[in-house]
């Protein structure tokens, strides 16, 4: 399976050295589990072109400094890649910002946390377990840095 990494950021800090580029970091960790995987990556930050939605296989999207509130030249583009790729059913998950332009280009909302940062562990509750999943479990942890959220689906 080829994953389409769609890269919205820079791994921050002291990641950089060893990961130069979200898809390194994605690709290093996804390596486990498939020696049968290949990428493509479109560095939206750099200006490069999104593919057609259709060509894709399955999509990740990256994290990202920006918020779906934020004008760039390739935020609209992004959410109207998101709409064809959902309407094609193609297998697609973002992480962090990622996640938060998913629910925002299907119609979600997205917001600042009245909270301010969320930084560290989180706990999440698994509401819906796949079986791709693995063992059930009712939660999981995750390091977490983010100040905006989903709000509604």
């Amino acid at each position: 399976m080829k994953i389409t990494i769609l890269e919205t950021g820079r791994a921050p800090g002291k990641l950089v050295d060893e990961y130069p580029r979200y898809p390194d970091m994605f690709a290093s960790l996804l390596s486990p589990w498939g020696q049968e995987l290949a990428y493509h990556s479109v560095g939206l930050l750099d200006g490069e072109d999104l593919p057609e939605a259709s060509a894709c296989e399955a999509i990740l999207i990256t994290g990202s400094p920006f918020g779906v509130y934020d004008s760039t030249p390739w935020m609209d583009p992004l959410r109207g890649f998101i709409r064809k790729a959902h309407a094609a059913r193609i297998p697609m998950v973002g992480v962090c910002f990622g996640h938060q332009v998913i629910a925002d280009a299907l119609g979600g909302e997205v917001a600042k946390s009245e909270k301010g940062w969320g930084i560290g562990r989180h706990t999440y509750e698994i509401t819906q377990p796949r079986d791709w999943m693995g063992e059930p479990r009712g939660q999981v942890s995750l390091a977490a840095s983010h100040q905006d959220q989903v709000i509604t689906p």
